[in-house]
Formats: C-alpha cells, structure tokens, sequence
C-alpha cells in the first residue's frame, strides 16, 4: 500500500515540493535510495529538534521512492498519548491492504491490533518474514516518525530487523527528536547499537542559516532585493533557523496581507510588528480563529483526541453529523492545520506542535470532560485499545483508568514488552495511592511492579516489594505478604547483594511454608501477577492452587523453596544449594500437571544446581542440571532465564572445562545471545544481546570487539549480566595494562578488600576479581598486599568447599613464591596445581601450571624439563584457541631459547609474540617482548624515569611532537584505544594531568 499521500510536505504554487537547506542531506537519502532500489538497504535515522524539517525530508523521500516505483509504509508514535507496545509497526500496518502481489500483515499486528503473540522471537521473526517478503515484491520504503515516543518495544523489534535489510531492496526511515531524549531514554540508549548493529546512517538536520531561509524565500516568492532581504531578516530574528517556525511565519504574513502577490510578483508590507511563533501558538491560534468559534471547538476536540483521529470517534465525540464534520475538515486542510489519510477514515494533524498548541489552548476543565468522552466512546467500541482509553481516563482523573491501565499493562507483559508493562502498572498504582479499600490492589500492583523490574532493575524496585509488604500486614493477606518479604530477597539478589537477598528469600519461603490460606491473587489469573511465567504459559484459572502446587504444599513445600537452591549456590553455600535442590527436584518431578509456577521453580532448581555442581568440580552434572533447566524453562518460554542458564554455562563449565573445545563454548555463546533477543523487553533499555558472546571473545582475543559492547552498553540492573561486563572489562583491562580498571571492579565488588566476607557477592566472580588483585600486586612488587588477597582467596574456597578456583590459586602462590625468591615452594605450589588441573581436567589451568613449571625449570637451567612443559602448554593453548596464551607461552619458550643460545629461534618466536600482542594490545607482555628483544640485540635495556616502560616512552614521544591519538597509534600499529590505556598510565606514573604537562616532563628529561 502506498502511503506517502499521509502526510504531504507543503508545495509551492506548482506543487513541486520545496525542500531547502539540506541538499547534503537529500544527496545521502538519495544515494542511499538508489542503493536500496539495487538491492543494498540500510537504515537512515534523521534527528533533530521539533520542527526542523525531519518528517519533511522523510517525505520527500518517499515521494520519490513511489515515483520510483516502491511501496511505501509509513507508522507513527503520537505525543501526549500512551504508544502501546509495538505501536509505530501497528500503525504501519493499521491501513495496509495486500493484494495479489503484496504479501499479508504479520498475524500478530492485523488489524492494526494486538492479538495472539506467543514469543517475541516468534513475533519478532514474523514481522521480519513480513517486511522480507514485501520488499521481495518491489523495493520499498518503510518510515518510522518519532521514534523519541516509542515504546521499549517497539525499538527492540527495530533492533532486530534494521540489521537484517543490507542484502533487501529496503530503505528504512526513521525520525526523532533530538530535544526529547536524556541519558536515560529507551531511544538514546539504542541508538549506538542501531548505528552500529545495522551499519545505519545517522543524520541530525541542524538549523538553517541565512542562505536557505534566502532559498526558502526566493523559491517562493518573487520579491524586490530589498524586501527579499527584509524578510529574510525577520526569518532569522524570529525563527532562529526552525523551518516549521519559517513556513508558519510566512503563512501568517500571507494570511494578514502582509506578504501577498501582486500582478508583477510580490509586495512585502512594513514588518512592524511580530507573529511571535513561541510564538507557533499565536499563529496557530490566528488561523484557527479565522475558521471561525463554530470551527475552533471541534479541532480543540480533535487535539484531546490526539494526534491521529478517526472520523467516526470525532464525530461523536463532538455530536457532529457528517456533512458538519466534513466542512470543518476541509477548512482545517486548506488552513494546512490537518492532512487527511488515503483512505478517507481519519485525519492528521500536520505537525505535532500544531496539535500540542490546540490543545494547551483548551481549558483544563474542559478538557478532563472531553478526556472522560473519548474514553466512553473507546471503550464502548469492539476490540479497545487499552492503552487509549486509560490514557484517556487518566487524563479526565477517572478512577475508571486503574483498571484500563491494569489491562494495558496485562497486554504488554504478554506482549514481552515488560518495561512499558511496568510504566502502566505504576501509573495504576499512583492512581491508588491513599484510595481507602484499595490498599490490597495496590499491594499486589507494587509487587507486580517488583518482580517485573527484577532484570531490569531490581534494586530500584525494592522499594516497591517494601511498600507491598507494608500493605500486606495493613489488610491482613498473608500471600501478598510472604510473597513480598520472599520477593525482596529475589531482589537484592538481582541487585548483587546475595548475603541479604538469600536471607530474605529464606525468611520469605518460612512465611509461605507456615501459611494455611490458599495462593490466590483476587484481581486474576496467579500465575499472570506473580510474573514468574511468560505468556505462553498463561492461567485461564482466576483464583486457585492447581495440582502441583498442591503436591508441594502437601509435603510441606511451597514453590518458592526453589529460590533457595539457586541464590545460595550463587553466594558459594553449595552444599546447601545440593541439598535443598535435590529434594526440590525429587518431588516436584513427580507431580503431574505441575502448572507455570511450579515449573518454573523446577528450573530455578535445577539452574541453582547447575552452577553448584560446575563449582563443586562437577561439569558433567553441572551440563546435565543445566539442560534440565533449560528444558523446563523452554516449556514456559521463559527466555531471560534460559539467557542466565547459558551465560552461567558457558563462564563456569565450558570456559574452565571444556577450553579445548572452543566449537561448544561458542555454540553456547550463541544460543545465549539468541536467548538475550528473545527476553531483550524484559530487561533495561540498551542491553545488547551481544553480551552473550562476551566470555568468549575474551578468550578467542576479540578484545576490541569485546571492549566495544562494555562500552557502548550501559550496566544492566541484574548482577548476572552485570558480571558479563564487569568480568570481560577486569579481564582485558588487566591483560592491557590498565590497573586502574581492575582496582576499580575489585573495589566495587569487594569493598573491605581481603577482608570482604563471603557470601555477599557471586562466589566464582569474587574469586576470580580476587586472583586479578593479587596478579596485580605481584606486578607492583606488593608481595603482602599479594598474600592477603591469596589468603582470602584460600579462606573464601574453604568456607564454599569449592573446587573450581583451586588450580587457579595454586598457581598464584607458586608465581608469589618466585617473586619472593624461593623457588621450591615455587615448584611445589606450580605441581600441586597441575595436579589440581588434571582432575577435573581444567585446560587453560592446566598449560598455565605446565607454562610455569616450564618457566620454573627454565629457571634452574632444566632446558629438557622446560622444554617438556612448554611444548605441552603450547600445544594445548593451540587446542584452547586462545591466542594470549599461545603468546605467553611463546614468549616462555623464547626465554629458554635465549638461555640455551639459540638465539635466531628466539628472534623468530618473539616476532610472532609481537604481532599477537599488538593486535590484542597486551601492552605488559609486548614490553617483555621489546625487553627480551633488547638482550637479543646486545643493547641494554634503557632505563626510564619514573617506571615508565619502553612502549610509553615512544607514545609519550609521539605526543610530545603534537600527534593525537590517532596519529600515535598508526606510528605504533596499536588501537587509539591502547594509546589512551599508555597516556593514562603515563600521566599516573608522572603524576601529571594533561598531555602538555607530560610534554614538558618528556622535554625536561630528554625523552623527546
């Protein structure tokens, strides 16, 4: 269907359009046009401040695209509404008609309604196949306006397909406003990922100068010099650049006879006074006000109905009859206040600020009885849109809206669209506060609210569960407030305080576990408000416990218990988390028709055993509880927790136990990435399902790409993919040199340093954030800084019983031995952890202990016994395909080569060291090598002031000669990223705050 005849941009008296100062911008989208005609889509974000020619230039487009022979789609998010989830590709679709050569609408979205989604991936790839298919047909167009107003969403499902056109006949449109959008908007955090995921292109339309306001004037008016100037000048004084502004300022002047054509040209009167078009309320008002008072309260109507309003709503609304309606549209068209659609059912305001000044005209009184009509009117009609009317009653202060809103949010959550399920919720929950005899409703909304936010931020929503299980005791309902007291915990273990969270979750499942009175939520369906399962898995039972539940309750187990098998395992009580889960597991496997809740709980204990098991040295029962719980999990599509499942498998079981089988690690990678789309509505805005792959790229030495996804990612709320990033930033930061960075990510994890307790944070990051700090200090020369952390490590794996770590920390005992100068204890903690590393097999633990022992016999001038070690810590780094292992042990063996004086061999295996290092930007072991390639040229290793090493001495030189970074790291062949990490160091060690300060220190010491 071709919409581009929605929205006309304004013509001049020959109706070509008149588009002026963005000639740059109309050469890219027609470029780009020409490629998506051949094949080669992209998408085009336009942004810009209200009013700046975005909607403008998305139609000229358009236009051109229809004239070119492409379909064209247009859908649009409205201000001052509640864009329901999804709703620029509902309204996308809302007027489309295939025929016999345009395929259907997605299922999902027919109608322009939203029906029948059993997953987002399922939608998600529906949508996909849609607009594939269309574009198969002929190339086309699809527009996406005001994307500042979408809803998570929708922008999720934009997410999914804008990477997927580059090989489709496709253009993809979208706009937004720039002035509308914080740090913490949905839009603004997705725009990075879009542009960078999709390959799109981003252009924001800036003001425009005197020479297009000139344009805009000549194009349209034949004006002496003089006046042409003039008028020209009033532009600039009072539209500061807004082309919206501009065109209604001239309108204005034309509809006074100020500005009006005479039979030679034009004629422009004495500008002595202003339509101030802050002005676009008094022009706007002006030229309602011309229509006449019978026209100016229908259109008032039309802006409280909102930005696109059908006819038949309008109507009624305004007690009009058809003939009175149509006059008044007419007027308002040829006032260039509204555009009609194509086919004929509904109107458009022209631009959004028209509608908004309308609007603001009317008197609050009038409009909360206006608001309160619409809704009636909606409501009435068949198949509502929930999010209009409570939008609607909202806006008229209409209890009534509770519930709208309450159904509102019931569609979006099983729409996978949790955080504006969240926003509906929320604003039902305000309505009620201090309401007498709705505290009960409100409780469960607030814990509604709770459980929902949990992965996306959890500790934000503490407050929340808080405030339920006040209202619980206020009105006497023992489930909300067992379940509130329980959900908190669940929280606080989101939040990454376990140690208070599992404490909660215990004293929550007592409360459940004493309780007599049934699990049942008054306001609908259990299942739907506890938000454990997914939509798929949705009750049609009001109230009741169903047959599983009751099998647990009957063995004095409430579902909840489940909890306790997973959170506990995470704080390192794996002892506890074994037994409590194998029971679990050993009932609830033998209830029949479990129900949503139950099986839900089933796959909580079976994750929780999982990562037991995987610490307890266990990986073949860790795999085996894993795919338990995905199995049960999958059954309920509940994708966030599969995501968790995967994430947890792939750092604790196939990274530790199974490196050599790099193919496995991946496969698991990828599936957890899959999982992350699937679940992306539940989590905050800007979590990338990239994340998945992130363990991974560590060891495979995509590290640029690795530092990319932290960077550009914002923290998640949960603590489970918060440790994605923090693990991947510590583990790369440290390889690179940056111990700041490191210091940063133990500090924040574990604030008294060694002598943080267990069980607060996750047990096998805190060991492992442990092992970094006590690295680090070794490489400071802080031996006993080093041996506190070594202890606590050592203290931490002993209250846990834990066995993964083990090998780990026995290898850096041997390496603090050797710095301290007893290299016996040096071996023996070097044998010990082979020995450790051999069962269960851990192979990157493994070569690293074969690495050391053969540095160790290197050493005492064991050139065989070295030799053994590092040829099979080599060949296992190769099997691992970990390149900064391989690199390690390289360098080991150069090191042997040196010392048995077969130097050409060490010159060879160094060169090759080099070039890994230099691509991962492992700046410590390239100063080895540049060290170790000095002895091998017989010049002395320099010494440099102040600790500066070889490779910050030439970057400091670089910069003292005016290169930016940029320049540096092309004379260097390293990333401006590793010339940054280098300047930080160098103005750390000099102590210094800025490039020029470190320019003088590198002239004053002769280093330039």
């Amino acid at each position: 269907m071709d919409r581009q005849s929605d929205r006309p941009s304004r013509t001049v008296a020959h109706g070509t359009p008149l588009v002026v100062g963005r000639a740059r911008e109309q050469v890219f989208l027609r470029e780009e046009l020409a490629a998506a005609i051949g094949g080669n889509g992209r998408l085009i974000l336009l942004g810009g401040e209200a009013g700046i020619g975005k909607t403008t230039l998305a139609n000229d487009i358009a236009r051109e695209a229809t004239a070119r022979g492409a379909t064209v789609l247009a859908g649009h998010c409205f201000d001052l509404t509640n864009t329901p989830p999804y709703g620029p590709w509902l309204d996308l679709v809302a007027g489309y008609r295939p025929t016999d050569t345009l395929p259907p609408p997605p299922a999902t979205f027919a109608g322009g309604t939203l029906t029948g989604i059993t997953s987002q991936a399922a939608l998600f790839a529906e949508v996909r196949g849609f607009v594939a298919a269309l574009a198969a047909t002929r190339p086309a167009v699809i527009v996406l306006e005001d994307l500042h107003w979408a809803d998570p969403a929708s922008l999720e499902l934009l997410r999914h397909i804008a990477p997927h056109i580059g090989a489709l006949p496709l253009l993809l449109v979208a706009t937004y406003r720039v002035d509308e959008l914080t740090r913490r908007h949905p839009f603004y955090q997705q725009l990075p990922a879009l542009v960078r995921e999709a390959g799109g292109l981003r252009l924001d339309l800036r003001r425009l100068d005197g020479d297009a306001l000139g344009a805009l004037v000549a194009g349209r008016f034949a004006l002496p010099p003089d006046d042409t100037a003039r008028l020209v000048e009033y532009l600039e004084r009072h539209a500061e650049g807004n082309p919206l502004f501009a065109t209604e300022l001239l309108r204005a002047l034309q509809e006074e006879l100020r500005l009006r054509p005479t039979d030679t040209g034009w004629t422009l009167a004495e500008l002595d006074r202003v339509v101030m078009p802050s002005l676009l309320l008094q022009v706007i008002d002006g030229r309602v006000a011309r229509l006449g008072e019978e026209t100016r309260q229908p259109l008032a109507i039309a802006a409280v109905i909102g930005q696109d309003v059908a006819l038949d709503l309008w109507e009624t609304v305004a007690g009009l009859g058809d003939e009175e309606l149509l006059a008044i549209v007419e007027q308002a068209v040829e006032a260039h206040l509204l555009e009609a659609t194509h086919d004929g059912t509904r109107v458009r305001f022209v631009h959004a600020l028209t509608r908004e000044a309308l609007y603001e005209g009317v008197l609050p009184p009038r409009r909360r009885i206006w608001h309160r009509q619409v809704a009636a009117v909606l409501a009435a009609g068949a198949n509502p849109d929930p999010d209009a009317v409570a939008f609607h009653l909202q806006e008229a202060g209409d209890p009534a809206a509770v519930e709208w809103l309450i159904r509102a949010g019931e569609r979006a959550q099983r729409a996978y669209a949790w955080l504006t399920a969240i926003d509906r919720f929320t604003a039902a929950a305000h309505l009620l506060a201090g309401v007498a005899g709705k505290e009960r409703m409100r409780g469960w909304l607030l814990l509604r609210i709770a459980r929902l936010r949990r992965m996306s931020s959890p500790g934000d929503a503490i407050a929340d569960a808080e405030e339920a299980e006040r209202l619980a005791q206020r009105v006497g309902d023992e489930f909300l407030r067992a379940d509130a007291h329980y959900s908190r915990g669940l929280l606080h273990c989101y939040a990454d305080d376990l140690a208070r969270g599992v404490q909660l979750i215990e004293e929550g499942v007592a409360l459940h576990e004493a309780r007599t009175d049934p699990d049942e939520v008054p306001f609908g369906p259990t299942e739907l408000w506890l938000a454990d399962a997914l939509p798929a898995e949705r009750s049609d039972r009001a109230t009741g416990t169903n047959e599983g539940e009751a099998a647990l309750r009957a063995r004095g187990i409430h579902h909840r218990r489940a909890s306790m098998v997973w959170f506990p395992a995470l704080a390192g009580r794996l002892a506890d988390a074994v037994r409590i889960g194998e029971d679990f597991v050993a009932v609830a496997e033998t209830v029949g028709n479990p129900g949503g809740l139950v099986r839900s709980a089933t796959g909580h204990a079976y994750h929780g055993l999982g990562c037991a098991h995987a610490w307890l040295g266990r990986p073949d029962q860790a795999r085996q509880a894993f795919v338990r719980a995905r199995e049960t999990y999958d059954v309920l599509d509940h994708h966030g927790v599969i995501a968790f499942s995967l994430l947890t498998e792939v750092r604790d079981v196939a990274i530790p136990y199974l490196t050599d089988h790099p193919a496995e690690r991946r496969r698991l990678a990828t599936a957890a990435e899959l999982a992350l789309q699937r679940a992306g509505g539940a989590f905050s805005s800007g979590v990338m399902p990239t994340l998945g792959r992130l363990s991974c790229l560590a060891i495979d030495g995509g590290w640029d790409e690795a530092m990319r996804i932290v960077e550009e990612t914002p923290l998640p709320g949960n603590a489970l993919l918060r440790r994605e990033l923090t693990d991947t930033l510590a583990y790369v930061a440290y390889r690179r040199g940056d111990t700041d960075v490191v210091r940063a990510q133990v500090a924040a994890l574990l604030p008294e340093g060694p002598h943080t307790p267990p069980g607060g944070p996750i047990h096998q990051e805190a060991l492992f954030l442990q092992r970094l700090a006590a690295d680090a200090a070794i490489d400071d020369g802080d031996l006993p800084l080093a041996r506190d952390w070594l202890e606590a490590h050592d203290r931490w794996l002993a209250w846990s019983g834990g066995v993964l770590g083990r090998a780990d920390g026995d290898l850096l005992w041997a390496r603090w031995h050797r710095a301290a100068g007893d290299p016996d204890h040096a071996r023996l903690c070097a044998a010990a952890a082979r020995t450790l590393a051999a069962d269960p097999r851990q192979p990157l633990a493994l070569l690293s202990a074969d690495r050391l022992l053969g540095i160790l016999a290197t050493d005492l001038g064991s050139a065989a016994g070295a030799e053994r070690h590092l040829v099979a810590s080599l060949a296992l780094a190769d099997d691992c395909a970990a390149p900064y292992e391989r690199a390690l042990t390289l360098l080991a063996i150069a090191e042997l080569r040196v010392k048995t004086d077969r130097r050409a061999e060490a010159d060879a295996l160094l060169a090759e060291v080099r070039a890994i290092c230099t691509s991962l930007g492992a700046t410590p072991t390239a100063d080895r090598v540049a060290s170790l390639a000095a002895v091998l040229t017989g010049h002395a290793v320099e010494s440099y002031p102040l600790g500066l090493t070889h490779r910050e001495v030439e970057v400091l030189q670089l910069v003292a000669k005016g290169l930016t970074d940029a320049e540096v790291a092309g004379r260097l062949y390293i990333s401006p990223r590793t010339v940054s990490q280098h300047l930080r160091s160098i103005y750390n060690k000099l102590d210094v705050p800025s490039r020029a300060a470190a320019t003088r220190f590198a002239v004053e010491h002769g280093l330039t």
